[in-house]
C-alpha cells in the first residue's frame, strides 16, 4: 500500500470517527473524563488532519522517477602524471562501488650541481629513477570519493656520483682529479613490491560518462632503503666495507620507509 493508499485509510477510518467524537463531548457536561479524552483526543486528532493535509499536498508534486541511475560500467583508458612518473592505465568499472586498475608509470632525472669542499669545486650527478607497474582496485565510499589499494612494483633506484672538478694541492702535493676518483651512492627500495594505499575523487565530465579525471594521494611502502658505496681512486677508501660507510647511512635515512604519491589523471571510455 502506497503512501496516498495509507493516507485515505486514515481519512475514513480514524479522522472521520475522531472528528464526530470530539463535536459530540463539546455538547457533553465537562468532568474529569470527557476533560481527559479531550486532551488525548485533541493532538491525535490534528496529526491525522496534518496528514491528510500533507496527502492532498503531495498529489500536487509529481512522483519522481523511480527509475535507478545507470551503473557506470565499461572498460576505460587513460593517462596520468604523479609523483611516481608519467604513464598510461586501463581501468575497468565494474559497479557503482568497484573498479580495477591497471599500468605503469616512469620516471627519469637527470641534474648536475656544483658544491665546494676543502677549497675544491666538486660535480655531483645526479640521477633520479622511479616507476614501475601497478594493480589497484578502488572502492566509492560516496559519489565521487573512493580508496584505493594495492601493489606495486617498483622501479625506485635513485643515485648519486661526485668527482673533483679540478687538481688541488694538499701539502706538497697537487692531486689531479682523476687521482682523487669518484664516488658513487645507490639507493635501492628493501621490498621490490609495495604495498599502496591512497585516497582519490573520480568525477565525469559529460552525461554519458565517456570522459573521465580524477586527483589521488597516497602512500607506497618501500621499506628502509639499501645503500650502495662504489669509489675510485682516493674515494675508494671511504667504500670500503671495513669502514662501515654503508651501514651508517642506511642508519641515517632508515626513517624515510615510505614514498608519497600525488596524481591526476584523465581517461575515455573504450566500450
Amino acid at each position: 500500500m502506497g503512501y496516498p493508499e495509507y493516507c485515505f485509510v486514515l481519512k475514513v477510518f480514524f479522522v472521520a470517527p475522531l472528528a464526530v467524537k470530539f463535536a459530540s463531548m463539546r455538547f457533553q457536561p465537562l468532568n474529569q473524563y470527557n476533560y481527559k479524552m479531550k486532551i488525548y483526543l485533541l493532538p491525535c486528532f490534528v496529526i491525522l488532519l496534518c496528514t491528510s493535509f500533507l496527502n492532498s499536498s503531495a498529489q500536487d508534486i509529481p512522483e519522481p522517477d523511480q527509475k535507478p541511475n545507470p551503473v557506470n560500467k565499461g572498460f576505460y583508458a587513460g593517462g596520468q602524471a604523479s609523483t611516481n612518473g608519467l604513464g598510461f592505465n586501463f581501468k575497468y568499472i565494474l559497479s557503482r562501488r568497484f573498479s580495477l586498475s591497471a599500468g605503469m608509470e616512469t620516471m627519469h632525472l637527470v641534474r648536475n650541481f656544483e658544491i665546494h669542499g676543502y677549497g675544491v669545486p666538486f660535480n655531483a650527478e645526479v640521477d633520479y629513477k622511479t616507476g614501475g607497474l601497478f594493480l589497484l582496485g578502488e572502492l566509492f565510499y560516496a559519489r565521487s570519493l573512493y580508496l584505493s589499494a594495492g601493489i606495486i612494483s617498483n622501479n625506485f633506484q635513485p643515485q648519486a656520483e661526485g668527482r673533483a672538478l679540478t687538481s688541488f694541492r694538499y701539502g706538497d702535493i697537487i692531486l689531479q682529479p682523476s687521482t682523487v676518483g669518484t664516488i658513487n651512492v645507490e639507493v635501492e627500495p628493501k621490498y621490490r613490491y609495495s604495498p599502496y594505499a591512497g585516497l582519490g575523487i573520480r568525477r565525469f565530465l559529460d552525461k554519458n560518462h565517456v570522459f573521465s579525471c580524477n586527483f589521488e594521494t597516497g602512500l607506497f611502502y618501500l621499506g628502509a632503503p639499501e645503500m650502495h658505496l662504489e669509489a675510485t681512486g682516493l674515494f675508494k677508501l671511504t667504500a670500503d666495507p671495513a669502514n662501515g660507510k654503508e651501514e651508517y647511512l642506511e642508519a641515517q635515512f632508515s626513517a624515510y620507509k615510505y614514498y608519497p604519491v600525488v596524481k591526476a589523471g584523465i581517461a575515455v571510455r573504450l566500450f
